[in-house]
């Protein structure tokens, strides 16, 4: 029951994910902040956000995307507290249990962060949104040092530990970088200080660098899934 309820909500969420927004950059109108006459999802000028605005940056009503898009958010929020169930699976080992406790806390409220970005839409709420982005990418630094001592103390197999660590090289990379200098004014405030402030080709590396990072983060996920299971059945031995 308890291999259930931890390992299907993330393989779920990581599926619904894929599935839900290659639909909404289908239905997208189109336009970004450097060129509003785009008429489809470009992967190098619009940000995943981007799918979740209620209007275009070209003025186009974003409805079916904005609601797809914000759900995987929504559920993203919602899978993740089932790390609440993770420590029970690292009871072999009292260190790697108070680890995977502490770090499960945090990748909930990492997760919850998440929840926030899709109840936030960035031409509606832009500072909230950043808000939340940032204390979502930010707090799964600390969730993923303690769940790779979680791994590493566990009697589990070292691959998952090297996950572990590959992905929180990754987010604390990505964290140090698009994360420390967030931008002050809303661009649909004032985009052309907006411009001044974030250049085409900053945009541009940002852009592709969230891609980048939610692949590597769902791939991790999705391959943590895994350990969780192995573990249910090293407990059941």
């Amino acid at each position: 029951m308890i291999n259930n309820l931890t390992v299907y909500p993330i393989r779920i969420m990581v599926i619904y994910f894929v599935i839900v927004n290659t639909i909404a950059i289908y239905l997208f109108p189109g336009g970004s902040l450097y060129d509003p006459t785009l008429t489809s999802y470009s992967f190098s000028e619009n940000f995943f956000s981007d799918l979740g605005v209620y209007e275009t940056v070209s003025g186009d009503q974003n409805f079916l995307s904005c609601f797809l898009f914000n759900s995987t958010l929504v559920m993203m929020g919602f899978a993740c507290l089932s790390f609440i169930l993770v420590p029970r699976l690292f009871k072999q080992n009292k260190i790697s249990y108070v680890c995977a406790t502490i770090g499960s806390y945090i990748a909930m409220l990492s997760g919850l962060s998440f929840l926030g970005v899709g109840l936030t839409p960035a031409d509606l709420y832009f500072h909230e949104h950043v808000f939340f982005v940032i204390v979502g990418f930010r707090s799964m630094v600390p969730a993923m040092v303690f769940l790779t001592l979680a791994f590493f103390f566990s009697p589990v197999s070292n691959k998952y530990t090297v996950a572990s660590v590959l992905f929180l090289l990754s987010i604390t990379v990505y964290s140090i970088f698009e994360t420390s200098n967030p931008p002050e004014v809303s661009p649909r405030e004032d985009l052309e200080l907006f411009k001044e402030t974030v250049s085409y080709n900053r945009m541009v590396i940002s852009v592709i660098a969230q891609k980048v990072i939610t692949l590597i983060s769902f791939v991790s996920f999705f391959v943590f899934t895994y350990g969780f299971y192995q573990l249910t059945l090293i407990k059941k031995d």
